[in-house]
């Protein structure tokens, strides 16, 4: 080639990629990039743009004319007549969620079993996560609209199958074996028999919200699970749990009534359970009933985690319904004395311990995630208890320290035992960084009993044990001084986790609370000095609790909001607390208090709002 010859280039073609294919509406209208984050992506905070986000269809097995698989249809088959749909214009809105979650694809022969998953892993030294991969791989089989219907398929049918292919008749006759069965070898009274059992009937109907239970599923484990916890979902005790509820069929449909439930309120359709929660509420309550038998071999962790469903999904209902909790507390109370759940599970020898009187025999993980399960029962309940509704269990706990301390203690240790045993050994880390914090903040649950007790009790009773528990709250102060002070110093802030701020938060907040216990007026007027300092740091604490984590979910990090804005007589304070606190039953206390506090004097008593919540509200 001379030198002077023109070198012909050959430009290369230009290909035009997908933008956004998952990003907001106002992105894809303008074919600009988004960076796909909720609720509002930063180029439309940038311009101060509306960020809208399109409403995704429901799934095909929601909108489809025809009942049950295609292929085993019956010849005479003919179609419904078609009805409008009361959920038609409450779309699904999990599978955009869904859709950006990374998929990896495997042959048949690599594809582990349901039961594999969630077992253990090839061998025993293989602990691994459980990550997003492997629940995908658990749920795409198992859990699916043909297994667990929706809401409008007929009660009558099969407790937990529509369909019966080749599979869901394998995993029914599974989840059916735990709804009744053998005897035992000693028959004990049943437990519940003198206890009101008004818990078990869910609320009046409401609209289908269009979810089915693979999407419920997946927002309890990759949302729910992470926002109820300080910790990542993946170690999270949510997480635990949802493991062994899967093959419990009574408990399996308790979580799926509360995890429609929260997934209506989390796409703001209100407190009211749609229609898919209702119907899993009404079939797990049927095998809640069918388990009293007297002849019933008891399952103890699938009865103490429905218990705790239950819990959950009540607490999260418009207003704290007194009679519903107080009966659920009694509930739990006698079963756990009739079966002596609590002393099995501060035993340190279960081998030995009487296994005909516990009615079952019960290994060292099943122990440790009973433990698990009666601390939160225990937490659960003492929150209720604030407000007048129940707290019968929590007395019950506190009346034996010794034993509470034991289960206390064995309930750590969930996260170090091996996979194959009874879950992950994941979560060993985050329960060590947060060993010294979770203490104290186990110790304030136990004294926020006490003190609930306390302002409960008669004046004769009052009069000794205030000054007791004004001792041991300062006592936890001067043990733990360094925690608090690197929550006040900003400079420590980057070694604190959210569970410190937590902590701290409540602490300040049980401050407040034992001096307001008794006759004493919220936000009365003249504010010691000591009850200042304390509403100040409470709000600090918060703010920087806001700062590290999510904690719309957590309970006592919204009672301590709570208290704070009950306290508070700063707008400022008072406005920033009530736009921080999410959960609607406390809101819903908070407006009836509202109404109470413009009127002279400007304040209230404890008295008057358990008053008002064992009311109804029907007063003000």
């Amino acid at each position: 080639m001379d030198r002077g010859e023109s070198v012909t280039r050959t430009r290369r073609p230009r290909v035009e990629r997908g933008r956004s294919r998952n990003g907001c509406s106002t992105c894809i209208s303008k074919k600009v990039k988004c960076d796909e984050a909720r609720p509002h992506c930063r180029r439309c905070t940038r311009l101060s743009l509306t960020c809208e986000w399109p409403l995704p269809k429901s799934s095909l097995a929601s909108r489809r004319r025809g009942l049950g698989p295609i292929k085993s249809r019956d010849p005479n088959w003919s179609p419904t007549s078609i009805m409008p749909n009361d959920g038609d214009d409450v779309l699904s809105h999990l599978s955009a969620m869904t859709s950006c979650m990374p998929l990896t694809v495997v042959d048949d022969l690599s594809l582990p079993q349901c039961h594999g998953l969630l077992s253990g892993g090839s061998n025993g030294n293989d602990y691994q996560t459980m990550d997003e991969v492997s629940l995908m791989l658990m749920l795409s089989d198992d859990i699916s609209q043909g297994v667990f219907p929706t809401a409008d398929s007929s009660t009558e049918k099969h407790v937990l199958s529509v369909a019966k292919t080749p599979d869901e008749e394998h995993l029914d006759s599974l989840l059916c074996a735990n709804a009744l069965e053998l005897p035992g070898p000693l028959a004990i009274d049943n437990p519940l028999a003198v206890t009101d059992l008004s818990f078990v009937y869910a609320p009046g109907a409401s609209l289908a919200l269009g979810s089915d239970d693979k999407q419920a599923v997946l927002f309890h484990c990759k949302l729910f699970a992470s926002l109820k916890s300080t910790r990542a979902w993946s170690c999270s005790a949510h997480t635990l749990f949802f493991k062994k509820a899967y093959d419990r069929a009574m408990a399996l449909h308790f979580l799926l009534a509360v995890s429609h439930s929260e997934l209506a309120i989390h796409y703001g359709q209100g407190p009211q359970p749609p229609k898919e929660s209702q119907e899993h509420f009404h079939r797990g309550s049927q095998l809640f009933l069918q388990s009293r038998s007297a002849f019933a071999s008891p399952d103890h962790i699938n009865m103490m985690i429905s218990f705790l469903y239950m819990y959950m999904f009540w607490m999260r209902r418009d207003h704290f319904d007194s009679n519903k909790l107080g009966d659920l507390s009694r509930a739990v109370l006698a079963y756990t004395r009739t079966y002596g759940v609590d002393t099995l599970c501060a035993s340190d020898d279960i081998l030995s311990f009487d296994n005909t009187f516990c009615g079952s025999v019960i290994t060292v993980s099943e122990q440790v995630l009973l433990a698990r399960i009666i601390a939160y029962l225990y937490d659960r309940d003492g929150f209720c208890c604030f407000f007048g509704c129940g707290g019968y269990f929590a007395d019950y706990i506190n009346s034996a320290p010794q034993k509470r301390q034991k289960f206390w203690l064995r309930s750590r240790t969930a996260f170090f035992l091996p996979w194959n045993d009874a879950g992950y050994i994941h979560g060993a880390e985050s329960e060590v960084e947060d060993a010294a914090t979770l203490d104290v903040y186990f110790e304030l649950i136990v004294l926020h009993q006490e003190i609930n007790s306390y302002s409960q009790a008669t004046a004769t009773r009052a009069i000794t044990m205030g000054p007791r528990l004004q001792r041991w709250l300062e006592a936890i102060y001067r043990e733990h001084t360094m925690l608090f002070h690197r929550v006040a110093d900003q400079t420590y802030h980057a070694e604190c986790t959210l569970m410190t701020f937590i902590t701290a938060t409540f602490f300040y907040a049980m401050q407040i609370y034992l001096y307001r216990a008794r006759g004493s007026l919220f936000g009365g007027e003249p504010i010691p000095s000591g009850l200042q300092d304390a509403l100040n740091s409470l709000v600090s604490a918060a703010y920087y609790a806001t700062k590290a984590g999510s904690v719309q979910l957590l309970e006592r990090f919204q009672w301590s909001l709570f208290i704070a804005w009950l306290e508070t007589t700063d707008p400022v304070h008072q406005e920033w607390v009530e736009n921080n606190i999410s959960d609607p039953a406390i809101k819903k206390v908070l407006g009836h208090v509202q109404d109470i506090r413009n009127q002279p004097p400007a304040g209230i008593t404890m008295k008057k709002i358990r008053s008002l919540v064992g009311e109804g509200f029907a007063a003000s």
